[in-house]
């Protein structure tokens, strides 16, 4: 172990100009081999070591116990040690996110925090090559953005320095050999063997089979992960150049660019420079996955998208116009239909049809059609109105949950653009969407054996849809 641990220290630089090492010790076998190797070797690579420990309070009593251990085994040997609480779980229910991405966060905050007035220093971390292979398979399998590099990083770049990872290149049974060999009876944390966590479903399930197939898949992994980190870093720099040359418009909230500009870049490209337009309106808010967003605007460009518009994650709104396809946080403001009043009761006159609304008693209720709507009358929020549809309209599902694009809708339906620009939408005082007529009635203000009065709506067309 300890010839393969130096000659990937070597190989990736892990060390230069570095003259304290922060080793991250839980006190499990991987990090008291690590920090155990780099106390011995200390002065052949010319570093003082040190270590830090976080109780991260999950487990009780063995948290507690995890960091006498620690503590212990730094006292024997004179090395510092450096401790922090954190509240996890806390964390993790304001931020509503998971344990472990929790308490990832926090840690690699609290790194970021440590290293700031220390120069010339770095965190290292005990991820070794079993971790990386489980680390790819996950995000491939978890169907994670294909332009994003997967894997641990061996060196990972923070604001005030960065942590390295010099047991990327062997194996957890290499680690384990090494603590039987130097006599170090590491801490064992029990949630390594709950189901409920995805890595430790792949490590238990998954990694015996994989390791079968080939002992030596942790090699091929670091390869893949390094090169495809070289790849899509010269690919990205390429994209960037390119965006420059089909970009007519940016800013904070939107960005808009030729569409004619754009098809003339390599196909890589293309999906690269959708990604770094992604990345730049969403910011931090960047959903986990965009691949099947860069794929659906790839068709929108080819003119292969059933609309000329998306609607995508987090409010981003993507259209076509012309030679230009724009992108959005911001609704689409477009030529549209005037709000018109509905007469209640009355007639009311549309491009598409006329409205004709009356009051009833229960019991008088005319049999149920697709071009009529029977609201109660007490729950219908006034005044009501008329108007063509918007970016984003969603309509409630009578007798289901959730809502409904009005625009998937339309698509589901085939009814043909040029209808779908004059075809009527009631909404109620609060501007909620009550009504696609002859297509969707929303599930608000349904007839109830309390319904006491009836407002009817029907709807005669004047064009087919």
């Amino acid at each position: 172990m300890s010839q393969g641990v130096h000659d990937f220290i070597i190989k990736h630089n892990l060390l230069n100009e570095v003259q304290t090492v922060f080793v991250a010790v839980s006190g499990g076998p991987d990090s008291m081999a690590l920090l155990h190797y780099l106390i011995k070797r200390r002065e052949m690579y010319g570093i003082e070591v040190e270590a830090i420990h976080v109780n991260h309070q999950l487990r009780g009593a063995e948290s507690v116990d995890d960091e006498q251990y620690v503590r212990k085994f730094c006292t024997e040997h004179n090395i510092p040690l450096h401790t922090k609480k954190m509240d996890v779980q806390t964390f993790a229910a304001q931020n509503k996110t998971g344990t472990q991405k929790a308490a990832s966060e926090l840690r690699y905050q609290w790194f970021d925090e440590w290293l700031k007035n220390r120069p010339h220093s770095c965190i290292a971390t005990a991820h070794h090559g079993d971790d990386q292979t489980e680390t790819i398979l996950m995000t491939l399998v978890r169907g994670g953005n294909l332009l994003v590099p997967s894997g641990i990083n061996v060196k990972r770049i923070l604001q005030n320095g960065f942590v390295i990872r010099p047991f990327l290149g062997i194996t957890k049974e290499e680690i384990e050999h090494y603590c039987k060999r130097e006599g170090i009876t590491a801490r064992i944390d029990s949630s390594n063997h709950s189901m409920k966590y995805t890595r430790n479903r792949y490590r238990q399930q998954i990694m015996p089979f994989i390791k079968s197939e080939n002992p030596s898949v942790h090699i091929h992994m670091q390869r893949f992960q390094e090169w495809q980190r070289d790849d899509q870093s010269y690919l990205m720099e390429l994209a960037e150049e390119a965006f420059k040359s089909i970009v007519v418009k940016k800013s904070e909230q939107s960005i808009t660019i030729s569409i004619e500009a754009t098809e003339r870049l390599r196909f890589p490209l293309q999906r690269r420079v959708i990604h770094l337009i992604l990345r730049y309106l969403y910011g931090k808010n960047s959903p986990s996955s965009t691949s099947i967003h860069i794929e659906q605007i790839i068709r929108l460009l080819n003119r292969q998208e059933p609309s000329k518009e998306l609607h995508l994650a987090n409010g981003l709104f993507v259209y076509l116009s012309y030679d230009c396809c724009h992108f959005t946080l911001k609704p689409q403001i477009k030529e549209e239909q005037p709000l018109v009043p509905l007469t209640v009761p009355g007639k009311t006159d549309t491009a598409a049809g006329t409205f004709t609304s009356y009051y009833l008693e229960t019991s008088d209720i005319p049999e149920d059609q697709k071009h009529m709507l029977h609201l109660d009358a007490d729950k219908v929020v006034f005044p009501l109105s008329i108007r063509g549809v918007l970016p984003g309209d969603r309509i409630s599902l009578r007798g289901m949950s959730g809502t409904k694009k009005v625009n998937r809708l339309y698509i589901d339906r085939k009814v043909d653009s040029t209808v779908r620009k004059v075809w009527p939408l009631l909404v109620d005082g609060s501007g909620e969407l009550l009504w696609v007529p002859l297509l969707h009635r929303s599930k608000s203000a349904v007839i109830t054996d309390q319904t006491k009065r009836v407002l009817v709506l029907v709807f005669v067309p004047c064009i087919s849809i």
